[in-house]
């Protein structure tokens, strides 16, 4: 008698763990949640998470500081891989600033905006 319980408990949670997963948006009461789409970081969003400003005069740590700052915001802003080099670029002020409107006159807009965050973290180190 315990047993045939047992296999009924055990039979109703697996059902209902088949009617509850990610996808099935179902609070276990027959009522369907509405799942949120992910929305895309704006650039407001970002600023929000108060990226730090960077210089490039005050060394490598403060380099160092400013890179692992940007990535957390990033990462707490969702910012998608496409708006992270342009949003970066906003943190950018004197010395840093002018570097970068350099290297766009150097390689041209596109080719300036269109690199990988990696890539624009390998040129400044």
């Amino acid at each position: 008698m315990i047993d045939q319980g047992v296999t009924s408990a055990l039979a109703a949670r697996d059902a209902l763990r088949s009617t509850n997963g990610d996808d099935s948006h179902n609070s276990g009461t027959g009522v369907r949640r509405t799942e949120r789409a992910a929305r895309e970081c704006t650039y407001t969003d970002f600023l929000k998470c108060q990226p730090l400003p960077f210089k490039g005069t005050e060394g490598v740590a403060s380099l160092l500081q400013w890179c692992e700052r940007i990535e957390f915001v990033f990462h707490i802003s969702n910012c998608t891989a496409e708006n992270q080099v342009k949003f970066a670029k906003c943190t950018l002020h004197s010395v840093a600033l002018t570097w970068w409107n350099t290297n766009v006159q150097t390689v041209g807009h596109e080719a300036a905006y269109n690199m990988s965050w990696k890539t624009l973290m390998k040129m400044m180190t």
